[in-house]
């Protein structure tokens, strides 16, 4: 049990992770742009006072990382679904993350000794705007955020505190705090969305469990435990499709209501277990006989059987009545408390008919079980059919 708790888990922290790396990719082209507008505002900062060939090398790092960033983002959009392990595209993207980050950081530092105080404050400023992009781009992956963020942030901040000068080391403490409480808020918001994600990848999984669950029930409650093939209620269901389309397309169907005969006699002399693996065999042999894919069989009941068989006037009807009947006996199951023969056989039933839009179904299901009655009655061992429907007196019912 705890293997399989173990094996649960393992399998929903994977799509998780997978949920979150893919989150990474979705409608972010837009955070390469905001960074090449980043680049502009800082180039505007610093281009009187740092000489034009460092802006140049930084900014064409800068501006080539980001063009690869939106090339790589719609390249993996396209084929998002098709990906299966998250891992590779997570690791290139807290890679791009890193460059991204070590880029501004090392870059701002060797800037910031050429600025006047009121550009550097306003350098260190974009900075403390750009940090806040990081925490949307990245908050659902925490690798990539830390990748971005503390490459941004450690080098400017050792600059100031490397100045030696109050209000430098003021504004060191203050972009500790700030990194501090960005940090905090990042992992509120990742722990938020990861719950999130798992709660909802969950849900999932519960409402596929009771998806499947209820489509078991469904098959079972239409499924006869013993014989493996359709109950009376599969039946009733198939019949009454059968028997639309037949009326639809007026086209013939046919229907037989089959009795083992004596089987009563069978289980008093082998009892009930040999009764049950007789019934089984029984069933094989008649679907095995069936003419067509489309033939349906079901227990009706007891040592009861129909066969719904559309498409099939009194002809077909008849031909496979009478490969059922010797080949039932020919199969020489012993029934030696039996009057009627040695072996056991069956009586059939048959009703065959085009129906008309008025026609109930019940009523054929009626005629083909006073079919049989008639086959019984006159010996056992035979089948009777009749063409035309006789009206149940129990239409209400279902049969």
């Amino acid at each position: 049990m705890a293997a399989s708790n173990m094996e649960y888990f393992t399998k929903i922290d994977q799509r998780v992770f997978s949920e979150q790396a893919s989150l990474l990719y979705t409608k972010s082209v837009a955070r390469p742009l905001l960074h090449i507008i980043s680049l502009i505002i800082a180039i505007s900062l610093i281009h009187d006072h740092v000489d034009v060939i460092h802006i140049y090398v930084w900014a064409s790092l800068l501006f080539g990382l980001n063009v690869y960033r939106i090339v790589d983002i719609n390249k993996t959009q396209k084929i998002i679904n098709e990906i299966t392990d998250f891992r590779v595209i997570q690791k290139r993207f807290a890679i791009c993350a890193g460059l991204l980050g070590a880029i501004y950081g090392i870059g701002i530092v060797n800037f910031l000794s050429y600025l006047p105080i009121l550009k550097q404050v306003y350098l260190l400023m974009l900075i403390s705007v750009i940090m806040p992009s990081g925490f949307v781009s990245f908050v659902s992956d925490r690798f990539s955020f830390n990748m971005f963020v503390y490459p941004l942030v450690i080098p400017p901040i050792m600059w100031l505190f490397f100045q030696e000068q109050d209000e430098y080391i003021y504004l060191g403490i203050c972009a500790v705090l700030y990194l501090l409480v960005i940090k905090k808020s990042f992992i509120w918001n990742n722990e938020t969305l990861t719950n999130t994600i798992r709660l909802k990848l969950e849900n999932q999984e519960l409402l596929e469990s009771l998806q499947l669950a209820n489509e078991r029930l469904t098959e079972l409650s239409v499924v006869d435990e013993l014989t493996q093939i359709s109950n009376r209620r599969g039946m009733n269901e198939t019949l009454k499709k059968e028997w639309s389309r037949a009326k639809r397309l007026r086209t013939p169907i046919s229907m037989f209501m089959i009795d083992i005969d004596d089987f009563k006699q069978y289980n008093d002399e082998f009892g009930h277990i040999k009764g049950d693996e007789c019934l089984a065999y029984i069933t094989n042999f008649m679907k095995d006989n069936l003419n067509r894919p489309t033939d349906f069989i079901a227990r009706y009941g007891g040592e009861e059987f129909c066969i719904i068989m559309p498409d099939t006037n009194s002809n077909g009807a008849i031909n496979l009545a009478e490969r059922l009947l010797p080949g039932i006996r020919d199969l020489k199951i012993s029934n030696p408390g039996s009057k009627l023969s040695k072996y056991l056989t069956i009586s059939i039933g048959i009703v065959s008919v085009v129906p008309d839009k008025n026609d109930d179904y019940m009523d054929f299901v009626y005629s083909s079980d006073k079919a049989l009655y008639e086959a019984k009655a006159d010996g056992k061992n035979m089948f009777r059919i009749t063409e035309t429907l006789e009206k149940n007196p129990k239409s209400h019912l279902m049969p």
